[in-house]
């Protein structure tokens, strides 16, 4: 990987450091009745949009989410199994990803899923990134495996990369992202959402397939990362919810690429 440039700011930019815990709850002054309505309502209407705009039900070869599909990148050698849902061979670091192979740049996203600054961008900016940057041609997407204790504790982790063997990382992600937002955190519902084989995911998860790999992602191969979300543009390092800086730094590796 090319070496690494650290740039933004982390004054006003949303982050989270090692060791502290954000997760979404229902408003505390809503009333029961109303509060507990409002709360199914979106979740019955997030359910349905995620499900609307998914590719079929089950297993696939491929990542998908927005209409971008994408296979796994190669993030470097292992002794660990780690999800390959293309059969593209073991002893792989092989990292869910979205958009062309040969696109002429590379961001790596790094997120802990109880971060909240995390579930802005992924709510909310990067399905801008997705469409005017990696449908384009223009720009890979990956997805570095991570967690915080309080999230691999949990589940998250191992969750993440049971559905990333069925080519449904991201919309998991999403849903789960979509889950905590209105006060909960609920892996099964997230794996409702993203229509992922409900038998295969609980076999992954019960047979801890993956956890291994979980722990050398976040402990070991977690390029260095101590605060969420950071992400790495052509290997170049920026931390913090900061969406415009993210763009400022792929154009300009945009330009670099065609000189």
């Amino acid at each position: 990987m090319a070496k690494v440039r650290k740039t933004g700011s982390h004054s006003g930019s949303g982050y989270r450091q090692r060791g502290t815990t954000h997760r979404g709850r229902p408003a505390s002054w809503l009333p029961y009745g109303i509060g507990a309505a409002v709360i199914l309502v979106v979740v019955f209407a997030i359910s349905r949009g995620l499900q609307a705009s998914t590719s079929g039900k089950g297993p696939r070869d491929h990542e998908w989410m927005a209409g971008v599909s994408g296979y796994p990148y190669d993030a470097g050698p292992t002794d660990y199994l780690y999800p390959d849902p293309a059969g593209l061979g073991g002893g792989r670091q092989w990292l869910p990803a979205l958009g062309r192979e040969d696109a002429p740049v590379t961001v790596i996203e790094v997120s802990d899923i109880l971060c909240s600054h995390c579930r802005d961008f992924n709510l909310n900016a990067l399905p801008g990134i997705l469409e005017d940057y990696v449908a384009p041609g223009k720009v890979r997407y990956v997805s570095h495996y991570f967690g915080f204790n309080s999230s691999i504790q949990q589940g998250a982790g191992l969750a993440e990369m049971c559905a990333a063997d069925q080519g449904r990382y991201f919309e998991f992600r999403h849903a789960l992202f979509q889950t905590i937002a209105v006060g909960d955190f609920d892996i099964d519902r997230a794996a409702r959402m993203a229509r992922l084989d409900a038998d295969a995911f609980r076999v992954c998860r019960s047979d801890q397939r993956y956890a291994a790999a979980v722990q050398e992602m976040a402990f070991v191969d977690n390029m260095g990362v101590r605060a969420t979300p950071t992400f790495f543009v052509n290997g170049q390092m920026i931390s913090g919810n900061v969406p415009n800086e993210i763009r400022k730094m792929i154009d300009e590796a945009l330009i670099a690429s065609s000189e």
